[in-house]
């Protein structure tokens, strides 16, 4: 094998470990969760949302983090969600929702992957109702 050849296969090596990382690191991905809670005032506390993963035991904690002008999600809407997220919770805190996002739980390097958006039934994302608070209080 010559040298050209040999240096042709290790620049593709590392460029699909490359875009294989890239795409781990920040390409999308959905969760079925149940949103347990949620923290942070986004500002001097980071947004959280913390969630167990649907059917099982497992804790998954998300950043609510907006990306800015960062591409590809360009978000600018982490108070809404971080909203959304609260009202699923006190709502229907049995309810398995998807959640989407972008990243990596690495504990060590204290990463969460960041929320995206969140996928519930309309009754969990709506503000309560009097009628429905009325039922509550009863």
């Amino acid at each position: 094998m010559t040298m050209k050849r040999k240096l042709s296969i290790g620049a593709a090596t590392v460029g699909v470990l490359i875009i294989g990382f890239l795409w781990l690191r920040w390409g999308p991905d959905s969760w079925q969760v149940q949103i347990t809670g949620v923290t942070g005032d986004g500002r001097d506390v980071q947004y959280r949302i913390e969630t167990v993963e649907a059917g099982t035991a497992d804790t998954l904690i998300f950043k609510n983090a907006d990306a800015g002008f960062t591409p590809p999600y360009f978000k600018f809407d982490s108070a809404t969600l971080q909203a959304i997220a609260s009202r699923v919770t006190r709502e229907c805190p049995q309810e398995a929702v998807t959640v989407h996002g972008y990243g990596l739980r690495i504990t060590w390097l204290d990463m969460f992957p960041n929320a995206v958006s969140i996928d519930a039934p309309k009754r969990c994302r709506e503000a309560p109702t009097k009628n429905r608070g009325a039922h509550a209080a009863s």
